[in-house]
């Protein structure tokens, strides 16, 4: 469920409570607001009335009950990784000394721009290197001047050929396929991506018995940097639901389940039978009909205003 800080949500709850006061004036002058009438079951109806400026101050939200899809998802963890052809060594062709090198760590180059010349201990002929990838410079060995021989030059790392790598522990591997949608996040939950799972490394990790699956990110601002660390969430079973709500909106009252359904400034508790729950979202057996509005965030203090009021009618 959504959660507020502490100190705004007690401010948001103080403006609703003074709100109540202002309505707990003689039915007279003002009539009910928070009503709890009896049921043919005993069972009481619990309502409140909020105005529509009030719930904008408290930061109620509201969505309509309808069809969902409720997917079922394994929480992973793992790497951003540079893929296979995202990384290259320049190295001389032929062993010779470095005559002149045009390329520092943290350049960006082209594909075939040159970036070094070697004169070659052989010929005495000089010969020019080009970038084999365009990329950054993420590494400079040697100098001008330097013999380069068996030895890198550069090292060119393409920011845009970046993967996911994600470490499946053996209990969740036989859940986990090709093909099956991942998201991606940050550990900060600054950058989100959507992916897919492409493929599982033939052997397990020796020290932790976990397999290693990938997962192609695109990378167009560079948000992907190889070395972070990331979170995924991959959807193992997905299923249609007739009728459901956001998980956020449901509450505990009366050893029950309930979602607050809204009409005009009016805001009922509503029992529900639930069903599947996975992904977010609920799937809702019974209690609520399809096109209700129900609050999703805020439900909470909502909770709190009718429990409030009923708290003032025993006394």
């Amino acid at each position: 469920m959504n959660r507020i800080p502490h100190a705004a949500a007690l401010a948001i709850l103080i403006l609703l409570l003074a709100a109540c006061g202002e309505r707990a004036k003689p039915a007279e002058e003002h009539g009910h607001d928070h009503e709890h009438e009896e049921t043919e079951a005993g069972h009481g109806v619990k309502r409140t009335t909020i105005t529509a400026a009030a719930a904008r101050t408290a930061g109620v939200t509201v969505a309509q009950v309808g069809p969902a899809t409720i997917a079922e998802t394994l929480d992973l963890s793992g790497r951003v990784a540079l893929q296979a052809g995202g990384r290259s060594q320049v190295r001389a062709w032929f062993p010779g000394r470095i005559v002149a090198l045009s390329a520092n760590v943290g350049d960006r180059v082209r594909r075939g721009q040159v970036i070094a010349r070697v004169e070659s201990s052989d010929s005495l002929q000089t010969y020019s290197i080009p970038a084999p990838i365009g990329g950054v410079v993420m590494e400079r060995a040697l100098n001008v001047g330097d013999v380069a021989a068996d030895d890198a030059i550069y090292v060119i790392a393409d920011p845009q050929k970046v993967q996911a790598e994600f470490h499946i522990f053996p209990r969740d591997a036989e859940r986990i396929r090709p093909g099956q949608a991942v998201e991606v996040r940050s550990l900060g939950g600054g950058a989100v991506s959507l992916a897919k799972i492409e493929a599982f490394l033939p052997a397990a990790e020796f020290d932790t018995q976990t397999l290693v699956a990938r997962a192609t990110l695109a990378n167009p601002q560079g948000v992907w940097r190889p070395g972070m660390a990331v979170e995924g969430a991959v959807t193992v079973a997905a299923s249609e639901a007739p009728l459901a709500v956001r998980s956020a909106a449901l509450q505990r009252m009366e050893q029950a389940s309930v979602v607050f359904v809204r009409n005009g400034d009016v805001y009922e508790a509503r029992p529900v039978q639930l069903g599947r729950q996975a992904g977010g979202w609920a799937q809702v057996l019974g209690g609520l009909k399809a096109g209700e509005t129900y609050v999703v965030d805020g439900s909470f203090l909502i909770r709190a205003d009718i429990e409030k009021s009923a708290a003032g009618h025993e006394h």
